[in-house]
């Protein structure tokens, strides 16, 4: 199910949720058979475990993948919004990859802020006065904002509990699970939204060819 800019809040909800589905059931099976599931959700740097970055890799070629289907097709039409939409994709998938907003330390807020000028900018040029809100791109940002919310807020309240080391390491572990479900639901709305507005916009570009000749 691809989505585009004439896809409502329901629609953009149901791919949230087959993204939170398809993550958590990895998650849950991972489990299930004995490998470190919270080590699939994150980058393969951070362990040396044969599943480490399994999931994150797969969200990561998911938006790489929607960047470039939406690139080529911004070219061929030279299409802005879809151009800024696909440079969303594009730096979302490298910063993901190489984390880069880490190395920015107590900067890293200017790359979040840079995500949401970026967001802000497709929103504004996907939206053409009298047409209904882009809702694919609210949602996936909302899920993107929660998931920075709990990278932030987790990480607080847990160094901050005064429990043993057992249960803080835990509650790490969850918080996790917590911060990266909801980016991967937020990555296949979004990477479902470039794709879906891509087609359109190369059927669109196909039908003007046609009635010119």
């Amino acid at each position: 199910m691809f989505l585009t800019r004439q896809s409502g809040l329901r629609g953009s909800l149901i791919v949230l949720f087959v993204g939170l589905c398809v993550a958590f059931t990895m998650v849950i099976g991972l489990y299930l058979a004995g490998f470190d599931a919270v080590a699939a959700l994150r980058d393969r740097n951070l362990s040396d475990a044969p599943e480490a970055g399994l999931i994150s890799d797969l969200g990561i070629l998911v938006m790489a993948f929607a960047g470039v289907t939406a690139a080529i097709e911004a070219w061929r039409s030279a299409n802005l919004p879809l151009g800024i939409l696909a440079l969303f994709c594009w730096l979302f998938a490298l910063d993901d990859a190489l984390r880069i907003h880490e190395a920015f330390g107590p900067l890293e807020s200017a790359i979040f802020a840079l995500y949401g000028l970026l967001a802000a900018l497709a929103l504004f040029l996907f939206r053409k006065p009298g047409a209904p809100l882009t809702w694919p791109i609210i949602v996936a940002i909302a899920a993107f904002a929660f998931s920075v919310s709990i990278d932030v807020l987790w990480v607080w309240l847990v160094e901050n509990l005064q429990t043993p080391v057992q249960t803080k390491h835990l509650l790490h572990r969850i918080g996790i699970v917590l911060e990266d479900v909801p980016k991967f639901g937020g990555i296949l709305v979004l990477s479902s939204f470039a794709i879906g507005e891509a087609f359109l916009v190369r059927g669109i570009r196909k039908s003007m060819r046609l009635r010119s000749q």
